[in-house]
């Protein structure tokens, strides 16, 4: 099997300077995040896409828009590739959150994969909705497949082929506009990945 399933996290929305909870809220792309999704569309330029799949959000629309722009590739939007939903969470900074809840706060940082933000969801519900959808991708498609979505998905996808647990999960990098690789290594019979962008 020599297809492939590129993993691309959206580029860079704009927050502002100070580091808030953004998961579920619909924010487009910064200049810089076009920038990231045109130097993606390049990258991709010569590589063949069978399908893409991609989160709901204008931030994703907007990167694969982009990236496949004036390709005849079906694109499919999933629902289940949607960020972590942080619930009344959404749109607050670290430094809010911390100051006016503070046992959640630490809650969290101590149980981040079982962690409900109130009216969220945690990383072991987000795990549960992305992954059944990562399988029904894999079945469905045949040839390249472009997957675009956000931090937390991808992460989630790539704890479970790497087999490491949530909590660990935080330790692979995913900046704005990244590339993971994931192709099926015949040899020893399961899926393997690799960051190359």
């Amino acid at each position: 099997m020599n297809r492939k399933i590129y993993l691309v996290r959206h580029g860079r929305i704009d927050i502002g300077k100070e580091k808030c909870y953004i998961g579920v809220t619909d924010l487009t792309l910064s200049k810089e995040g076009i920038t990231q999704a045109e130097k993606l569309k390049k990258f991709f330029s010569d590589i063949d896409i069978e399908k893409a799949y991609v989160s709901p959000l204008i931030r994703c629309i907007q990167t694969s828009d982009i990236i496949l722009e004036n390709r005849n590739v079906e694109r499919i939007l999933m629902k289940e590739l949607m960020e972590i939903n942080l619930g009344c969470w959404e749109g607050k900074s670290f430094r809010y959150i911390k100051k006016f809840f503070p046992e959640q706060f630490k809650d969290r940082g101590e149980n981040i994969d079982t962690f409900v933000t109130p009216g969220g969801e945690s990383f072991e519900q987000l795990k549960e909705r992305v992954i059944p959808a990562f399988e029904a991708i894999k079945e469905n498609s045949t040839g390249n497949v472009l997957i675009v979505a956000h931090a937390g998905v991808i992460r989630v996808i790539l704890s479970s082929i790497l087999s490491i647990t949530i909590r660990d999960m935080f330790k692979i990098n995913q900046d704005y506009g990244c590339v993971n690789e994931i192709s099926w290594n015949d040899e020893y019979e399961k899926w393997q990945c690799e960051k190359i962008m």
